[in-house]
């Protein structure tokens, strides 16, 4: 049967997929994102340091990182909707293990290493799953996908903060686990991985072209080491690595931290879990808004502005002690952070394109794992030594600025590629001909 799209007037499935992948980036994130109410907590309740707690976040990170490289590879030969449901449930046993936990080494395990090897299926799965079924419109969709990302931990962060108010932090572990390994499979079984599943081609598409799939290919398939040997000769690969590396090392440190700086300013508890909640939802707005500016404006530009609003922003947590302050930071920092995850997913399907994408999009996730375990546990260890996060907000200010301009080399990248393509070939005279004449 060949692929049509959708007839006029009934739902494309894409948009159920789309829905999907929301819903899981909606929970896991908020679950993730929550690590930060977790800190004083725990290391008033178990003795640990701010900096033992925050190396268990670099662990996370790293883990999660060497994962999604896994998940990368595989994505292209096994079932993306398997990955994330044998994810969800190593992500599931994680979390629950970790109410359980003891001693310092026990959290490093089910935490930074159990739950986060779960957790890698999710983060590069659902970007791959949209730039399958969305051909026109990727920045707004992608954008609506990624909304989960703040969506989740505004409502998570308030809730997991009263969680642990009304009883302990074990309690909210295991309310993590149950909630969101129930929601993450029911959103399973929504998913499709490619669009010819369903008789149809990408939104967007040409109907009679074939569709973008390994097997569509009559090409023989290439092994993913050859795959790789490609992406690693990109110029555009490592470009891109190094934006993920200092994007996350700048981010990282507000994302994990902002919770205990404010109480450390005088904020309450709660107040202080709403500066993260206010930063997520700002992030919703912002990852919608910035995903329909890419579509018109182009995906690098966007994150150029975007990488720029996240990097000088962060100056105003300098010595900051007016709540006004927090709020407003959330606010207007939270919005400009909204778009920069969103732009990466569709910059990467323009340099790798379909069948290099797991891959080239996973290798350059790794380095931002990498950023925000370094950002997350230098956060953490700073404070512990100068008993104050002033130099952790200037380390991440330096790292955004120079995300910033390394996409600004990006950009330029692209410009030189469309000149070389565009400019017209010129015959050289051959010199046989030359002594002829």
């Amino acid at each position: 049967m060949a692929p049509q799209i959708a007839p006029t007037g009934r739902l494309f499935f894409g948009w159920i997929v789309l829905a999907a992948c929301f819903l899981i980036t909606f929970l896991t994130s908020g679950a993730m994102m929550a690590f930060g109410v977790f800190i004083n907590p725990m290391a008033d309740d178990m003795g640990w340091s701010h900096s033992a707690l925050s190396f268990t976040y670099a662990i996370s990170s790293i883990v999660s990182g060497l994962g999604i490289l896994g998940v990368g590879s595989l994505m292209h030969t096994h079932s993306v909707r398997k990955l994330l449901l044998l994810g969800t449930l190593i992500h599931g046993i994680g979390l629950y293990a970790t109410s359980t936990v003891t001693t310092v080494e026990g959290f490093y395990f089910w935490y930074g290493l159990v739950t986060s090897v779960g957790r890698s299926a999710f983060m590069i799965s659902t970007a791959a799953l949209i730039t399958r079924w969305f051909e026109k419109r990727q920045g707004f969709a992608m954008g609506l996908t990624m909304a989960g990302n703040g969506l989740g931990p505004f409502i998570f962060s308030p809730l997991v903060t009263w969680v642990i108010v009304r009883w302990d932090w074990q309690t909210a572990f295991v309310m993590l686990s149950v909630t969101v390994t129930a929601a993450s499979v029911l959103g399973c079984l929504f998913i499709r991985n490619y669009p010819h599943e369903m008789g149809l081609v990408p939104y967007g598409a040409d109907p009679d072209a074939a569709p973008a799939t390994p097997t569509a290919s009559k090409r023989p398939a290439r092994s993913v080491g050859s795959v790789w040997r490609d992406i690693l000769h990109m110029e555009g690969f490592w470009t891109l690595a190094a934006i993920n590396f200092f994007c996350c090392m700048c981010h990282s440190v507000p994302l994990v931290h902002i919770v205990v700086f404010a109480q450390h300013a005088g904020l309450s508890a709660f107040a202080s879990a709403w500066v993260l909640a206010l930063m997520s939802l700002s992030a919703v707005a912002g990852r919608v808004a910035w995903g329909v500016f890419a579509d018109r404006h182009g995906a690098r530009l966007t994150l150029i502005f975007t990488l720029f609003i996240q990097g000088t922003l962060v100056l105003w947590l300098v010595n900051a002690e007016d709540p006004a302050i927090f709020f407003l930071y959330a606010v207007f920092w939270g919005f400009g952070y909204g778009g920069v995850n969103t732009q990466y997913g569709v910059v990467a399907r323009e340099i790798y394109g379909s069948r290099g994408f797991g891959p080239g999009y996973s290798g350059q996730m790794c380095f931002a794992m990498v950023g925000m375990a370094a950002g997350g546990f230098l956060g953490g260890y700073l404070y512990d030594i100068s008993n104050g996060y002033a130099v952790s907000w200037m380390i991440s200010f330096a790292a955004g600025l120079v995300s910033a301009l390394l996409a600004m080399d990006l950009m330029a990248q692209n410009e030189k590629a469309q000149a070389a393509a565009s400019a017209p070939v010129v015959e050289t005279p051959s010199p046989l001909r030359t002594t002829q004449a």
